[in-house]
């Protein structure tokens, strides 16, 4: 369709709109009878095609609240998101604005779009202001639809295909404040360890900055692993109940920190991977309202950003693990800095690679290996390994291709599938202990459906330098009797059941 007959279109839509206003028929119009006599018309005149599944997806969860109604993509990447709401509906409600502005930001999309046909609003919501008016783009009444077709037709395919709505949206100064969730969890997740770090250092001067930094990357996993958990139904608000508890408590006898841990103890009993087993900082004190603060932190800012932990994609938490890899805890006498350290991330090849270079690489290593399995016991054989892996992105990857072999023997998402995979097909080795740890969070995070035992990945994702192996004589006589500070890895030993 054309950009007239698109236009031609809208009028006709427009027309018959106003003959069921002159009729009385509105009220009788439900949310689903607009979106197929109004909606989606509008869409597929601007050039979407609701038929295919790949471009249109209809009703994306939000959470156990709600949804939006469509989800409009490119390429397979997600382009903006429609909330529908029936004809005559009070949309200027900031709470339904609030609410598909929050489904975009998760899911690092930058425009929304609420209407009830009546009003057409589209919000960026990715742009950094607390104030609501700010994140409207524009808004026009079906009355203005033709006369100001230009701007509805930014909303359509082609104009995403060119970049035109951003190229408008830059020259009216609504595009230029922007913050996607990878940047904004990134800046969080540095505040939240910097505020941890230096709590405990001042409540427990003994522990080391090694100590210390290794308990602040434990504590600061388990409170992602919840915050992931809380978001998927899995548990309970956890974390935002151990504030309340505490802010209700009149004697703050027992500190939040101290709760914290209690309940740690307990999910040990869950979970039983080894994320939340016993480690030195349970034993440390904490009375200067970092633990708090976190938790504050990893809800996000109501109004202007709010995390929900199960839209964000696995990519974007392993982006934001490797932007702080590379950072350095170091102690002085004018007390704890973490600073960037170019030097780290050279000597340990700290580099984050595009999401979209990871999925042609593990597309062309894994796609032609797949389309040779013909069976379940195939499917099972198959050993992807990572020998640098990072936070475990290409892992992850890796994990969703062969999930989606599954689904084609036959099996049902949700049945414990990623978990099969992971303990069945995927391996990873990596130089900093740091980057193994997070890599099996996030490994685990990507397989978590349900409360359940998980597993230890210790024998799946190791440490080591994988570069470098040989038997003892060997790597003493090449490197000296202080061999292994190199970390000297040897495939066939540490994974015998992928070479064997």
């Amino acid at each position: 369709m054309t950009q007239n007959e698109a236009k031609r279109k809208i009028q006709e839509l427009v027309s018959k709109y106003e003959q069921v206003k002159l009729s009385g028929r509105i009220d009788k119009y439900s949310e689903q009878d607009t979106k197929d006599s109004f909606i989606r018309p509008m869409f597929e005149a601007l050039g979407w095609d609701f038929d295919d599944r790949e471009e249109v997806s209809k009703e994306e969860f939000v959470n156990s609240a709600g949804r939006v109604d469509y989800g409009i993509y490119l390429n397979n990447q997600p382009k903006l998101f429609i909330e529908a709401k029936k004809l005559g509906a009070a949309i200027h409600k900031p709470e339904f604005a609030e609410q598909a502005i929050r489904y975009c930001f998760n899911r690092v999309v930058t425009w929304a779009v609420l209407t009830d046909f009546e009003s057409l609003k589209v919000f960026n919501a990715q742009n950094v202001s607390e104030n609501l008016s700010n994140k409207l783009y524009f808004e026009i009444p079906y009355t203005q639809y033709v006369e100001r077709f230009d701007q509805i037709w930014q909303l359509s395919k082609e104009s995403f295909e060119t970049g035109l709505i951003d190229k408008e949206a830059m020259k009216v100064g609504k595009l230029q404040q922007k913050i996607t969730v990878t940047e904004q969890l990134a800046k969080d997740l540095n505040e939240i360890r910097e505020l941890l770090t230096k709590s405990l250092h001042q409540w427990n001067e003994k522990v080391t900055a090694d100590d210390l930094d290794e308990g602040v990357q434990k504590l600061l996993d388990r409170l992602i692993f919840l915050r992931v958990a809380e978001d998927r139904g899995i548990e309970e608000p956890i974390l935002k109940q151990l504030v309340r508890d505490f802010d209700l408590r009149k004697d703050n006898n027992q500190h939040i920190y101290q709760s914290m841990i209690t309940k740690f103890r307990e999910l040990d009993e869950v979970y039983n991977s080894g994320l939340f087993s016993q480690h030195p900082f349970e034993k440390w004190e904490e009375y200067g309202g970092a633990t708090k603060k976190a938790i504050d932190i990893l809800y996000g800012k109501s109004g202007y950003y709010e995390y929900d932990f199960k839209l964000i994609p696995s990519d974007v938490l392993g982006q934001v693990y490797e932007s702080y890899l590379g950072h350095l805890l170091s102690k002085s006498r004018k007390g704890l800095t973490l600073d960037v350290s170019a030097k780290k991330r050279k000597e340990q090849g700290i580099y984050y690679t595009p999401s979209y270079i990871e999925d042609y690489i593990v597309e062309q290593a894994l796609k032609p290996v797949l389309d040779n399995c013909h069976s379940v016991a195939e499917l099972k054989a198959i050993k992807v390994l990572d020998p640098a892996c990072g936070s475990g992105s290409f892992l992850i990857k890796a994990m969703e291709m062969i999930e989606k072999k599954y689904v084609e023997f036959g099996a049902r998402k949700g049945e414990g599938i990623r978990l099969q995979v992971l303990l069945d097909n995927i391996y990873g080795v990596d130089l900093d202990e740091k980057a193994v740890e997070i890599a099996r969070l996030n490994l685990v995070i990507n397989s978590l459906e349900t409360r359940m035992k998980l597993p230890g990945l210790e024998q799946h994702i190791k440490n080591g330098n994988s570069l470098i192996s040989g038997t003892d004589e060997e790597l003493k006589k090449y490197f000296g009797k202080n061999f292994r500070d190199k970390k000297p890895f040897n495939w066939e030993e540490e994974f015998p059941e992928v070479f064997n």
